[in-house]
């Protein structure tokens, strides 16, 4: 399902921006790389050490240590969904991979509990009625496509503590005008932005390594700010 949806956003950028390639753009590429924490790099005896659990409308994961909990996957009827601080005794300390991604449509905002450090692979992706999300403070790393055909967004507020952000992060977030990363910001991935219509202004820290395409197809009088 989450393959279906990606291609047909994808379908919809090519729709939106052939104007704006070239024969000198490079081909877009996309790769299945899951996201994650890094102990997903090592699956064994991952059925033991994690395993799904369902709390209310939400399922979840424990961390290696287990003293964490992170967010697998909202089920739940809310159209406004304040994501709890505690998966039962676990302290929730990220939103996993296509978290939100199934029950997209249905969501108009989004809270999101102090203590989350990371926002996985396509979590919020299409959540096409979102206009505003506030990231809390201890985020680190918004990761590729998280924010992906939420059409609607027109404000995103970013901690100081963010330092990555993910290829596609923001791709077709068509009503996103500004956004102001802090100065801890180091990367901000390809194409991170591509087909943001609406996109006036991005200010980014002077060092921040911008990838390839992250503004392709954004709005001719976009302003890039390095301070």
């Amino acid at each position: 399902m989450h393959r279906r949806i990606l291609a047909a956003v994808f379908a919809l950028l090519l729709l939106l921006a052939p104007a704006a390639l070239t024969e000198d753009d490079e081909e877009l590429e996309f790769d299945d790389d899951p996201g994650g924490f890094e102990y997903f790099n090592d699956l064994s005896g991952f059925e033991e050490r994690n395993f799904n659990v369902e709390n209310g409308d939400y399922t979840y994961q424990l961390t290696e240590d287990e003293e964490g909990a992170f967010i697998v996957k909202y089920h739940g009827p809310e159209a406004e969904v304040k994501v709890p601080d505690h998966m039962e005794e676990y302290p929730v300390v990220a939103i996993g991979d296509h978290a939100f991604e199934d029950f997209a449509p249905n969501i108009l905002s989004i809270e999101l509990p102090a203590g989350i450090t990371w926002i996985g692979v396509q979590a919020f992706a299409t959540c096409d009625k979102l206009t505003s999300i506030v990231i809390p403070d201890g985020v680190t790393k918004l990761d590729d496509r998280c924010f992906l055909g939420c059409k609607s967004l027109e404000s995103i507020t970013l901690p100081d503590s963010i330092t990555e952000v993910g290829d596609m992060a923001f791709a077709v977030c068509m009503n996103l005008k500004e956004i102001t990363f802090g100065p801890n910001v180091e990367s901000i991935g390809a194409n991170a932005f591509q087909a943001c219509q609406s996109l006036e202004r991005v200010t980014v820290p002077a060092g921040t390594e911008i990838g390839d395409n992250a503004f392709l197809a954004c709005s001719p009088d976009l302003e890039i700010i390095r301070n």
